[in-house]
């Protein structure tokens, strides 16, 4: 597993150590690896394992783990796992020829930073990969290992969601390698559920005579990851349609259709209502809108750089066959108001961190429902049952079915910064390596070794990485002086562990 291409050879001569990470890495962006099709990758890891003489094993899911023996005269002590995914976000720019399921990714260097040629990197996570298998041809004493690379980390979570529960892993420590900030150690991060509340709608018998289409685009807001950006304090279309409507009840108008939302991730940038409206009411309800809108304008004009717009367009003909009749669109209304949106709560122990947070992040009318997707994020287990609750009881009060997937619900990886014996001992290694005291954090969104630790009770987490930037488009960047740093601080903290 190394580099072939002559570009990326190219670049491999060019780059910094440790060259033998740099390899690894380049061989890897080699090897097709989206999210959904990682059966290359895979054998390409187990053929590396092997070849090197390293006992491999695969789950039913695709999950692949090297047993690592220890360093001579070091088998006893505590085994840690090196955990990374091995799947990539798949993007190229428009008009760019590249099949992600044949093609190789070609490299460049822009000013101290590793990038592609017109498709995303893969650095999330293949560096963390080649950081990872790096560690199997470094002279160094260290206790057993295993070497954990799972399937669609970036999307569904997959390989860790449905990693066995028993027997897989026998680690008493963890070390996530998908970070993307150098010279910052992670010890936290929040769980997430999704919750569907479907409101049930009644449809006017006949429709309303003497009425007009009114149709609202509001869009160009910033939307955002509802996990890294929440605490922003964007605005939601879904929220902001909600109020613009609201102000504007008195005119009798009746909601035809309205959706909103891409994902349960995302705060919602746009969002789409088509409204009939009493003929001799019409350019009221227009005005009411406008002025509302105007309002939220300069709510939001600090955080709103993007130039939001709204588009109000009266049609000439009505196209919808069914509509919701006053008191049903009241109804819609009261409860989309009623589901808070943003942070709901900081952490008590973790400055700046959000310790809760619940997006209203998708809707639509389908069955004769409304259909509205809330997503929930907490780093506190107590709290997230608390979201759960509250979600139940305005589903109940409104009269809606309240739906669970927990099938995709995320465990939270709780910030624990007392009796923590490997955030002490990585603490010590960065002090040696970086030659300062380390900078801990939580962070609001995802990772993998959440899930993980949940599933392996009493083990102990910790997530490092070197620095990428913009991560999930064409233009992510691998800082490449800091590969070495966390490499470093990597082999120094399975060093010190093994001196306890």
């Amino acid at each position: 597993m190394e580099a072939k291409n002559s570009t990326n050879k190219k670049v491999l001569k060019s780059l910094l150590e440790p060259k033998k990470v740099f390899n690894l890495f380049l061989g890897i962006c080699e090897i097709p690896r989206a999210s959904g099709n990682t059966e290359a990758i895979t054998e390409s890891l187990i053929n590396y394992g092997e070849k090197l003489g390293v006992q491999t094993k695969m789950d039913k899911i695709g999950n692949v783990l090297f047993n690592v023996p220890a360093t001579k005269g070091f088998e006893k002590k505590p085994s840690v796992c090196i955990q990374t995914h091995m799947d990539m976000f798949a993007k190229k720019d428009e008009g760019i020829n590249f099949d992600f399921e044949v093609d190789i990714i070609k490299t460049k260097i822009d000013k101290g930073w590793l990038t592609a040629q017109g498709t995303t990197l893969g650095a999330d996570n293949g560096i963390g990969m080649a950081l990872s298998l790096a560690l199997l041809t470094e002279e160094f004493d260290h206790g057993p290992l295993e070497l954990l690379f799972t399937v669609d980390g970036k999307t569904t979570l997959k390989g860790a969601l449905q990693l066995p529960k028993k027997n897989f892993i026998k680690s008493k420590y963890l070390i996530n390698l998908d970070s993307e900030e150098d010279g910052r150690i992670c010890f936290g991060s929040a769980g997430g559920i999704e919750r569907i509340l479907n409101l049930p709608l009644i449809y006017a018998e006949e429709l309303p005579k003497r009425h007009t289409q009114v149709d609202l685009y509001l869009h160009e807001l910033l939307g955002g990851d509802t996990g890294t950006e929440i605490h922003e304090n964007r605005a939601n279309a879904i929220k902001w349609m909600t109020r613009l409507l609201t102000g504007a009840c008195g005119n009798g108008f009746v909601i035809a259709n309205l959706h909103a939302g891409i994902s349960k991730y995302n705060i919602p940038s746009e969002c789409r209502v088509s409204v009939l409206v009493p003929d001799g009411k019409v350019d009221q309800f227009m005005m009411s809108v406008q002025e509302t809108h105007e309002q939220l304008l300069e709510e939001y004009y600090v955080i709103e750089t993007k130039g939001i717009i709204l588009e109000v367009l009266r049609q000439e003909q009505q196209k919808y066959k069914n509509v919701l009749t006053l008191d049903s669109t009241l109804a819609a209304l009261d409860l989309l108001h009623a589901i808070p949106h943003g942070i709901l709560r900081m952490s008590t122990e973790v400055e700046d961190l959000v310790e809760s947070s619940q997006s209203l992040s998708m809707m639509k009318i389908v069955d004769q429902k409304l259909s509205i997707v809330i997503f929930a994020r907490s780093s506190s287990y107590s709290q997230l049952r608390f979201l759960e609750q509250q979600l139940s009881s305005i589903a109940a009060l409104s009269g809606s079915e309240y739906i669970k997937n927990e099938k995709e619900d995320f465990p939270p990886w709780e910030p624990k910064l007392r009796n923590n014996l490997l955030l002490d001992t990585m603490n010590k290694a960065f002090s040696q390596v970086y030659k300062r005291q380390s900078d801990c954090y939580a962070i609001h969104g995802v990772l993998e070794c959440s899930i993980i630790q949940d599933k392996y009770k009493g083990l102990i987490p910790l997530s490092i990485g070197p620095n990428i930037i913009n991560s999930n488009s064409t233009n992510e960047k691998l800082e490449i002086k800091s590969v070495n740093n966390t490499f470093k601080l990597l082999k120094r903290t399975l060093e010190l562990i093994i001196k306890k």
